[in-house]
């Protein structure tokens, strides 16, 4: 093997100011995808088994709360996924049982 075939795929860059695609929010590793759309990921203190999470976008600020109740596979998955609703891209239709329900996190204030 040389260099060459040794050499890692190039990374998929976003330029900014650009709304990245689906294959970019799912295909890119975790921590290149978040840090380049400047997404923070926090654990959140709600332990009910129905919340797996939410997105909290506040101009271009974009922070994705996880219950603290998910494996590796379901954080990574579900911070992808709550991205992407965050850039309100196109991901259906979604498989069952993948029921969205947006609601607003503060009284009064629309989702």
């Amino acid at each position: 093997m040389n260099a060459t075939t040794l050499a890692a795929k190039p990374a998929l860059r976003m330029v900014n100011g650009q709304r990245p695609t689906l294959d970019y929010v799912f295909d890119t590793r975790l921590a290149e995808m978040t840090d380049e759309l400047h997404v923070e990921v926090i654990t959140s203190e709600i332990t009910d088994a129905e919340f797996f999470g939410c997105v909290v976008v506040r101009g271009s600020r974009i922070v994705v709360m996880l219950s603290p109740n998910l494996g590796d596979f379901e954080a990574d998955f579900f911070t992808r996924y709550l991205t992407a609703q965050a850039y309100k891209l196109e991901m259906s239709p979604l498989p069952t049982p993948f029921d969205v329900e947006l609601s607003p996190m503060l009284e009064g204030v629309p989702a």
